[in-house]
């Protein structure tokens, strides 16, 4: 009876020649991996920023009427501003600043 190839058995009996294609594979993946363009990756510019303001022990009224009030007041002068959005709760005022996409 005739049997087939056996690539586990051929490998053991041509273990140089095994390593040897092992070690051109590695060297071939490090050397492309080093070669990878860095250039073809597009600019990633961030158009959203969190401004977190915290207040200890200040009600929820004081931190709107001082805090997340005046802060959206400056914000709101910068010239490529979109919009704001603002969460405040008791000491802490969270505000999410949005650019528009032509900065």
């Amino acid at each position: 009876m005739m049997t087939g190839f056996n690539l586990s058995e051929w490998a053991i009996r041509h273990r140089s020649l095994v390593t040897y294609f092992m070690l051109v594979i590695v060297v071939a993946g490090v050397w492309s991996y080093l070669r990878l363009g860095r250039s073809e990756d597009p600019d990633f510019t961030v158009k959203t920023m969190v401004v977190q303001v915290g207040w200890p022990g200040a009600t929820v009224e004081d931190t709107i009427e001082q805090v997340t009030d005046r802060v959206e007041r400056k914000l709101q002068e910068t010239p490529s501003l979109d919009y704001l959005k603002s969460y405040t709760t008791a000491g802490r005022a969270t505000i999410f600043v949005n650019l528009k996409d032509s900065t």
